[in-house]
């Protein structure tokens, strides 16, 4: 089984531009070098993807941390070696309740709490049916992990069945960049599964108010082990690890408690 490993990530620092849309606003010059440290190696671009939000600060950040280039521009990678997908972005419009409650948590340092304990009871109150929410943005997440799973499955046999798999690309990283708030829900919601509420408030408490910090981010490792097909879950912060075999069962579960 080809070895995954996506590289989930909040995007870096954002430049200061209000006259711009929030989809075209870029990484500051401090927002580039920080990316670029992110990761001790640079990824192998020959089978990398970078897959960020339609927002372009996404694809910015994904892209000089795979390099580890501050210079780097996204479509300095390559045709096809970026792609957008919704499931990364945020969804929440600020002109109805939902929205407004949203980001006076934020303004608060509250935001995280919301989400975790408000967010869900909230929208289902209002009949919102788009925002995003704890379970919504955990199982945006958890599909992403899910779909990658299964791609690296049927990898897996094609890698059995090829005379000389050993010419076959047999790992890909993927750097997935994001925004606050929506790997957090996804990582709360797979620590309080696996290892109970006591160990998701310690989590939360270590994130903090409002999200993780820029760059911030955790890795989801699918490879095969013993004939096993895994899916393994590792965060660091400090002092604080988490590393954990997934099964795909909560991970199914995850996915069905944001429909």
């Amino acid at each position: 089984m080809p070895q995954v490993v996506l590289h989930f990530m909040r995007h870096s620092i954002k430049e200061k531009a209000p006259e711009k849309s929030d989809t075209d606003i870029l990484l500051s010059p401090a927002g580039r070098e920080l990316a670029a440290k992110k990761f001790e190696n640079p990824t192998d671009m020959r089978f990398a993807h970078v897959v960020g939000s339609p927002r372009v600060r996404t694809h910015e950040t994904g892209a000089v941390a795979a390099t580890q280039n501050p210079e780097t521009n996204p479509a300095d990678l390559g045709i096809g070696k970026v792609r957008v997908d919704e499931a990364l972005d945020f969804k929440v419009d600020e002109r109805d309740e939902y929205g407004r409650r949203l980001y006076e948590a934020f303004a608060a340092g509250e935001y995280l709490s919301f989400l975790l304990n408000e967010s869900d009871a909230l929208a289902k109150e209002k009949g919102d049916t788009e925002s995003s929410t704890y379970s919504r943005m955990a199982a945006d997440v958890a599909n992403i992990i899910y779909r990658n799973f299964k791609a690296a499955s049927r990898g897996a046999s094609i890698l059995e069945q090829s005379e000389h798999p050993e010419n076959e690309p047999n790992d890909f990283q993927r750097i997935l960049a994001t925004h606050g708030g929506i790997q957090e829900s996804f990582l709360l919601k797979a620590v309080e599964k696996l290892k109970g509420v006591a160990e998701r408030d310690k989590l939360f408490a270590l994130i903090g108010g409002n999200a993780f910090d820029v760059t911030e981010g955790f890795d989801v490792t699918l490879t095969k082990e013993g004939g096993e097909e895994k899916i393994r879950i590792t965060y660091t912060k400090g002092d604080y690890t988490f590393d954990e075999i997934v099964p795909v069962s909560v991970i199914e579960e995850i996915i069905a408690e944001g429909e």
